[in-house]
């Protein structure tokens, strides 16, 4: 019994290799019921999908990663799982993706992409450049690298993201950066970007907008002296010095949502600094950067920040970089009490906030520079 199944896998196994590029569109139109998710935004997801730009990027992850994911949320169950297997199956359905194209211009990008994938060894690195920037235009943001294993022969994806690149124009109190920076706004969803981070690409940070939102809303229930019962900078119940720190922070209530906007980006643009300028990715002082950036920008939301952090349930990275804050007032102000009495920062004059910030921020940079 054992042997007749043996055998029959494999036979099923020889017939699945030799099976024609025809037989392979059956073998997909016969499991539509492959793609199963409980994802309850999934038909908004894949909506975007099935615009031009987004079936161009959907088809690109699936020939360069041979990721049929983004593919089966434009129509579910387009590439099933048992055909995953069969060598060039991604090269199979790319090719026919391009034959259902008829606009001339994004055929002749496709195209080159497969070409590009086919023969890398006969593009350069200018040429490789000039195909990012089309496909940008195109809300295909992906970033080509040569594999080390395989040198000119072949190409990977280090990322490739559905959205757009908008340019950051805020520019950060302390360091210029000389490098152009791009803030990502995805048309999909992504776990990496789902949180505010910087870490992930060396020109390119992220802001959520929901949590933006959020926190704007929070300022505005504050100022008008409304209850909140929802949690600041993505993990802090509301306490009064967050309250007290928020009502000075704007103003006026048009403000707020643009100033959140700001400081969100000038915290990112500190971590992407210390990663891009030191190639120092610590935690801890990267988040005391931010909060001393903040609180230069704009004293009392930079505070509010730092008093969410010291509200957090767990010892990490934020509440130690707030508690390092603090003990770095009470040194240099020779005042013990700031120690057991942090709410007594809020009481300072503002110009005194703003110094503290600039000398913690110098002296943590000059830290990384003999660390680099």
């Amino acid at each position: 019994m054992l042997k007749s199944i043996t055998s029959f896998l494999c036979l099923t196994f020889l017939i699945l290799i030799f099976t024609s590029n025809s037989e392979l569109s059956r073998l997909y139109a016969q499991d539509d019921d492959y793609y199963e998710t409980d994802d309850p935004d999934y038909e908004n997801k894949s909506n975007n999908l099935r615009t031009d730009n987004g079936k161009l990027y959907a088809y690109i992850v699936l020939l360069y990663n041979e990721n049929p994911h983004f593919v089966n949320m434009i129509q579910k169950g387009s590439i099933p799982l048992k055909v995953l297997g069969i060598e060039g199956f991604n090269v199979i359905e790319y090719k026919n993706y391009l034959k259902s194209l008829t606009n001339k211009s994004l055929k002749s990008i496709a195209q080159r992409m497969l070409d590009i994938y086919v023969e890398p060894h006969k593009y350069d690195d200018y040429q490789l450049k000039d195909m990012e920037k089309i496909l940008t235009n195109r809300n295909v943001i992906l970033k080509l690298k040569r594999d080390r294993n395989y040198g000119e022969e072949k190409l990977t994806l280090d990322y490739c993201i559905y959205g757009k690149k908008v340019p950051v124009n805020i520019t950060h109190p302390f360091i210029s950066i000389k490098d152009k920076i791009y803030n990502i706004q995805p048309f999909i969803y992504y776990d990496e970007l789902s949180t505010s981070n910087s870490t992930f690409y060396f020109d390119m940070i992220y802001i959520n907008p929901a949590e933006v939102e959020n926190d704007s809303i929070i300022a505005k229930r504050v100022m008008t002296g409304l209850n909140v019962d929802s949690l600041f900078f993505v993990g802090s119940r509301v306490t009064d010095d967050v309250k007290f720190c928020l009502m000075k922070a704007f103003s006026n209530q048009n403000s707020i949502g643009d100033e959140i906007w700001r400081m969100f980006v000038i915290h990112e643009l500190t971590h992407k600094i210390m990663n891009n300028n030191y190639n120092n990715f610590d935690q801890v002082m990267g988040e005391e950067l931010s909060l001393c950036s903040t609180i230069y920008l704009n004293s009392y939301l930079g505070l509010a920040i730092l008093y969410s952090y010291l509200n957090y349930n767990s010892i990490n990275p934020h509440r130690i970089a707030a508690i390092n804050f603090i003990r770095f007032c009470s040194e240099k102000m020779g005042n013990k009490d700031i120690i057991h009495n942090p709410g007594s920062i809020k009481y300072l004059p503002e110009n005194k906030m703003k110094q503290m910030a600039r000398e913690n921020f110098n002296t943590n940079i000059n830290e990384l520079k003999k660390i680099k």
